[in-house]
């Protein structure tokens, strides 16, 4: 077994191997596995990830890997010996974003990886260590592994509880992808919406607008209902949207507009025992 540290100094990845005496490695790749074995246990169901809610207790989410995690994959499996050693005179600066175990036969490999934190290095903690009878600072490099397992690779996907946890690690952000000003030139000239002022528009969309407006262009809403049952839809569930010789209107509003794209994304749904307007994270069909 060897251990991985997983690299990512000015944002570039690289693989390295941190080394461990025998002992160690055997007590490594218990603590892997034993979270591992944790993780599926707790989560036996496994669902696709589509980047807008977070699993049930029981579900682990799936992911396709990305390019970056095929590439720390094939390095992983590879020749373990031609990857360079972590610096461990230095440390603390080789920005450690992860610790990887490689488990499984040959073409059946799986990486279990843990998330790498700034807390998990001792020395920044002034630690203490038992010398005979007393105990001396800790003056040598020295970190502590996770407490859980952060994500699972495995046959071509990655499987994971916390996207949160899981970006510290890995560049996911298209799942998150935000329309630029040249997307919302774009949709406000879509015959079905009038954007007022696209300019003030541009300069006031938050992150999340963004990221609604940017859903919003790629599912095809205002291609697939007119804006006469998008407007009644609507009215359907407590929100105004003014119709204007048969064009839609984006609030000025910054909270308006929100509202407006999160009904055309389908996160903005009514109760239907209490009449309550919320806003879903989950999208799963029943």
């Amino acid at each position: 077994m060897t251990l991985y540290a997983y690299c990512k100094p000015g944002g570039v990845g690289e693989l390295k191997r941190v080394p461990l005496t025998n002992a160690v490695q055997r007590r490594v790749k218990q603590v892997f596995l034993d979270q591992e074995a944790r993780l599926k246990n707790a989560r036996p169901n496994e669902t696709d990830f589509d980047g807008d809610w977070k699993p049930d207790e029981d579900e682990l989410l799936v992911l396709d890997n990305s390019d970056e995690v095929t590439d720390v994959v094939n390095a992983a499996i590879g020749n373990a010996v031609a990857l360079p050693r972590i610096n461990t005179t230095n440390f603390e600066n080789e920005q450690i974003k992860a610790l990887i175990t490689c488990e499984g036969a040959a073409g059946a490999e799986r990486l279990l990886i843990q998330r790498f934190t700034g807390q998990q290095l001792l020395r920044r903690k002034r630690a203490y260590l038992l010398d005979g009878n007393n105990f001396r600072e800790l003056d040598e490099a020295a970190f502590t592994l996770g407490s859980s397992i952060t994500c699972i690779v495995e046959d071509g996907e990655l499987k994971f509880d916390s996207y949160h946890n899981l970006r510290a690690i890995f560049d996911v952000v298209d799942f998150y992808e935000e329309a630029t000003d040249a997307d919302i030139d774009t949709i406000a000239a879509h015959a079905s919406i009038n954007i007022p002022d696209v300019d003030g528009f541009k300069d006031d969309a938050t992150q999340t607008i963004r990221k609604l407006v940017h859903k919003v262009m790629n599912s095809g809403v205002l291609d697939a209902h007119t804006s006469q049952e998008i407007h009644d839809r609507a009215a359907d569930t407590g929100l105004t949207i003014d119709l204007i010789n048969g064009v839609l209107q984006v609030p000025d509003d910054k909270a308006l507009a929100r509202q407006f794209f999160r009904f055309l994304d389908d996160s903005l749904y009514e109760a239907a025992l209490s009449g309550q307007r919320y806003v879903t994270n989950s999208k799963r069909a029943i």
